[in-house]
């Protein structure tokens, strides 16, 4: 008996999560601002990791682009140009005008000109057992 109700708990567990990181990626507040170019409006105390998967929402769930799209951090964290009176990170999937981008050890939101594909930012949209104990 204990083996079928742990079996059915595994078999439901994906659903769960994958439902619970859908809606919390919903309620990100993501505006484009123009046809390359879009910002994640900061809430909370957001890191890197929430910006770079906010952008990988935006990508592929809002635009339905591919996740091979390659989004490029336009504009590190400041004054939003969407929301007045809030901060948030611009992102681009063009890479005009923006510096090569530097290899890097760690992920940040404060050298414009780094890409990351979106198939890879979506990886830093945690589930939702690691997004309940932020």
């Amino acid at each position: 008996m204990k083996g079928a109700i742990l079996a059915g708990f595994v078999a439901l567990a994906p659903v769960c999560v994958g439902a619970a990181t859908t809606r919390e990626e919903d309620s990100m507040v993501i505006n484009r601002i123009n046809a390359s170019d879009f910002e994640v409006v900061e809430t909370r105390s957001m890191g890197a990791a929430d910006f770079w998967c906010g952008a990988a929402t935006f990508v592929e769930r809002r635009s339905g682009l591919s996740n091979l799209t390659e989004i490029y951090l336009k504009r590190s964290r400041g004054p939003s140009v969407t929301a007045p009176g809030r901060n948030a990170v611009v992102f681009s999937t063009s890479p005009a005008g923006l510096p090569r981008a530097e290899s890097r050890l760690s992920l940040s939101v404060d050298r414009p000109g780094d890409m990351i594909k979106s198939v890879q930012a979506r990886r830093y949209c945690r589930d939702a057992f690691t997004r309940s104990t932020k």
